[in-house]
This record gives structure tokens, C-alpha cells and sequence, in this order.
């Protein structure tokens, strides 16, 4: 019996081996500087790191000095100022209109709800038409919300640009009263269509960090009329979230369209007649987000949207269209990029060394307790530490698993295992036959 205890444990122990993490397909290691600092530590990503990683960042892991892994979260800055947005549909009452002047109608919510900001659908297209909201709980009485507000649509060539959401200070009137006032060159009778209003909670500041811009190039096509902005910001994968415009044209308002892409060119595999070869092709620009951007005055009061966000852009290289229209091209003067301030947080023990490994194409996203374990971790207030220079991990051959590579051991021990067991089992049968025997 303590022959088959041994060699079960000899099996055991053999199995159990090589339990330290598998490194196999991760490509970069960077050491990380803790400088013997232990508790929880904040390690910001900076732009190279995306640019070796996953968009998502889903490949990186950070091990220890005995190769273990060591549980992180990820922290993604916060974009916007917006917790919940809920829209709600409203009941429109009593529309009326002043014939060329302007367009009235009352939007009813059915309730006292808190709201700031409302999306306004208008007939008509190729419009800049100012709007005017008043609030009310009885629908007697009025107050100005907000005034000087701007909706406009944009059509050029098939292709169509609005601005139609309306932002104003948080109220919680029953009923808003709506007028949009008509352009010189709009019909005599505007329709309100539809409204619908939300409230946008604010969450907290922005956590952003500027992006530099590597180059920029400005062209124009003469035969569209289209300004075209070209970045290259140097690092695949960054998280955009803004673009910010520099604009020297006094007073315009146009579409636009921002696209993106990792790379210029790529290699894909093409079938010939004398079997596969490999052709460079353009990688085709991807459309991120459409929309108006302007700079207008009325009496004496100018109100611009130079600012493009809520982005999701993790690319490399950016393409601003500008559709001009009929109009002279707008002049840019420079454009500001910002990102989410993203970082890892881990915890670090006292005289441990730790690195940073990534560049896994097939990883998933690792799984922790450490968020649930410890609810805001990312969002502690921690030291931040740094990253060491980046080195290439050597690829090991893909190995079979245990069972396959130590086939003859595993036999072995069963075999061993086996006689053992018929040992004891002999030995049972002879104790059997030499029992006492029965006295006269």
C-alpha cells in the first residue's frame, strides 16, 4: 500500500508542474518601476503601450518576479459629464405659426420632469433657424429657459448634417414652449414634427489628456468643394474622445464627417493560377461620427460648436471632411485631439519585482475579483509608477500538453500502479488459503 501511496503521489506531483502562468504567444515585456513601493499602485498607459496592445487593452497581464499573475483593473477616464440619459417622447399641443416669422408649439410631458436638453426634429432641410424654449407647470404662465439657440440641417450632394438636440439649464417644468424662428429664405409655415427630452447627469470632471499630432496635412477637392484634414498621430489604437477646431473664418456653418483608420496600406493573400501571393492594398477609412459644426451671430451675440465629442475613435490616422458646399472653404487654423486618461491598477507586495507583458492578438480579457472584491479600486487615489524599456519575448514553440509530452512517465506509474495492485491482490488470496483450519 505505501508502494501505490508513492506512486500515485509521484503522478500527482509530475501533473501538477509548470502551473506558473503561460507566456506563450505574448510578445513584449516591459518591467515596471515600483521602486519597492507595496500597497496599490497606479500604472498610466501611455501611448506606446496601445500602440503594442489590443484596442481594448484585454491582452495585458502583470506577473510578478516567480512569473504569477498579479490581479489589475483598468481605469477609462470618464468622457463626458453624463451618468444617465433617458429620452422620453412628449405630447405636442397647439402648434401654431406667425407666417414667415416663426413656428409655436407646446410640448407636454405629462409630469414635472427633470430634463436639460431636447432633440427637435424640423420639415425643411438646408436650414440655420434660431430657437427660443419657455417653461411652465400650468400652461399660463411663462418663463424663458433659454434663448438664441441654433438647429440646422445640412444637405450636399445626397448626404445630410444636423445639429437637432437643444442644451439649456436643468428645469423640471410640466410643459416647454418651443418656438423656432424662420430664415429669410424658408417657407411661410415651419412644422415641429416631433420632440424629445432627456437629463444628462453630471458625473464628475472630464479625464482627458491631449493627443500630439505627429502631421497634418489640409487639401481641397475643386470639384466638390470638399476641405479634407489628415492626422497621423503617430500610435495605433489610442482611445480618442474629442477634436477640437481652430477656425479663422468669421461666421459658416458646415458637414462634416471624421473617419479613421490603424494603417495605411495592408498585405492580404490573393489567389493566382500559380497559387497564393500576397497584394498591398489602401485600408479603407471607417466612419466614426457625422455632423455640423458652425459659428454664427445674432444681435450682437455670437455662438460657435467648434467641438467634436463622445468620439469612440481608436485609431492612428484621422480624416476630417468638411463639405463646403457652395460657399468659399472655411479657414482651418489648427486642430486639438484629446484622449481617455487610461491606466492599470495592481497591488504590489513588499521586495517584489513586476512586469508588464502584452501584444497578444488571441488573449481575452483577464478575469479578476479584485473589481467586485473591492468596489472603485481603479478610481483610488494611488502613487503612479512607471514603465521600463520595452523587450521582446522570445516566442517558444507551442508546446503539447503535459499528458502527450510525458506519456512514457504517465505509463510508467500506471503500469507500476497495476502490478502493485495484483501484488496485493496475490497476496490476499494466498492469507485466504493458509487460514486456520478446523480442530478434530
Amino acid at each position: 500500500m505505501i508502494v501505490l501511496f508513492a506512486a500515485l503521489l509521484l503522478f500527482f506531483s509530475l501533473t501538477g508542474a509548470g502551473a506558473a502562468f503561460d507566456q506563450t504567444g505574448w510578445s513584449w515585456e516591459r518591467p515596471i518601476e515600483v521602486q519597492g513601493a507595496p500597497g496599490f499602485l497606479r500604472l498610466p498607459i501611455p501611448p506606446e503601450v496601445f500602440d503594442e496592445s489590443k484596442a481594448t487593452l484585454d491582452d495585458l497581464r502583470v506577473l510578478d518576479d516567480g512569473n504569477a499573475l498579479v490581479p489589475h483593473v483598468i481605469h477609462w477616464g470618464r468622457v463626458r459629464e453624463v451618468q444617465e440619459l433617458e429620452w422620453r417622447p412628449a405630447r405636442l399641443l397647439n402648434p401654431t405659426y406667425l407666417p414667415a416669422r416663426y413656428a409655436r408649439v407646446m410640448v407636454d410631458f405629462g409630469q414635472m420632469v427633470e430634463k436639460n436638453r431636447v432633440i427637435v426634429s424640423l420639415s425643411g432641410e438646408n436650414y440655420r433657424r434660431r430657437a427660443l424654449l419657455e417653461g411652465s407647470n400650468d400652461s399660463r404662465n411663462w418663463e424663458v429657459v433659454a434663448e438664441d439657440l441654433w438647429l440646422f440641417e445640412v444637405s450636399f450632394q445626397g448626404q445630410h448634417f444636423k445639429v437637432d438636440t437643444l442644451k439649456f439649464p436643468p428645469n423640471n417644468f410640466r410643459y416647454l414652449r418651443l418656438t423656432v424662428y424662420n430664415m429669410t429664405d424658408d417657407p411661410r409655415r415651419l412644422n415641429v414634427e416631433a420632440v424629445k427630452a432627456a437629463f444628462s447627469r453630471v458625473e464628475g470632471d472630464k479625464e482627458l489628456v491631449p493627443v500630439s499630432v505627429k502631421s497634418m496635412t489640409v487639401s481641397l477637392d475643386e470639384k466638390t468643394n470638399q476641405s479634407t484634414v489628415e492626422m497621423d498621430l503617430g500610435f495605433r489604437n489610442l482611445p480618442l474622445v474629442s477634436l477640437h477646431l481652430v477656425v479663422g473664418t468669421p461666421y459658416f456653418y458646415r458637414g462634416y464627417e471624421l473617419l479613421g483608420r490603424n494603417q495605411a496600406v495592408e498585405k492580404v493573400p490573393r489567389k493566382t493560377e500559380t497559387g497564393w501571393d500576397t497584394v498591398e492594398r489602401k485600408v479603407p477609412w471607417a466612419s466614426i461620427q457625422r455632423g455640423v459644426v458652425y459659428r454664427t451671430k445674432h444681435r450682437e451675440k455670437a455662438t460657435e460648436s467648434l467641438v467634436v465629442e463622445s468620439i469612440h475613435a481608436p485609431y492612428r490616422y484621422l480624416q476630417f471632411r468638411i463639405f463646403n458646399g457652395d460657399n468659399p472653404p472655411i479657414r482651418l487654423d489648427g486642430v486639438t485631439l484629446f484622449r481617455r486618461d487610461t491606466s492599470l491598477v495592481f497591488e504590489a507586495s513588499p521586495g517584489r519585482a513586476y512586469r508588464l507583458i502584452g501584444g497578444n492578438a488571441r488573449a481575452g480579457a483577464a478575469s479578476y475579483d479584485l473589481a467586485r472584491a473591492i468596489q472603485g479600486v481603479d478610481q483610488l487615489k494611488v502613487p503612479a509608477v512607471g514603465l521600463g524599456p520595452l523587450l521582446s519575448m522570445k516566442q517558444k514553440e507551442q508546446l503539447r500538453p503535459w499528458t502527450e509530452r510525458h506519456g512514457a512517465i504517465i505509463w510508467a506509474v500506471l503500469i507500476l500502479a497495476v502490478i502493485v495492485m495484483l501484488l496485493l491482490i496475490i497476496r490476499g488470496l494466498k492469507n485466504l488459503r493458509a487460514g486456520p483450519q478446523n480442530s478434530p
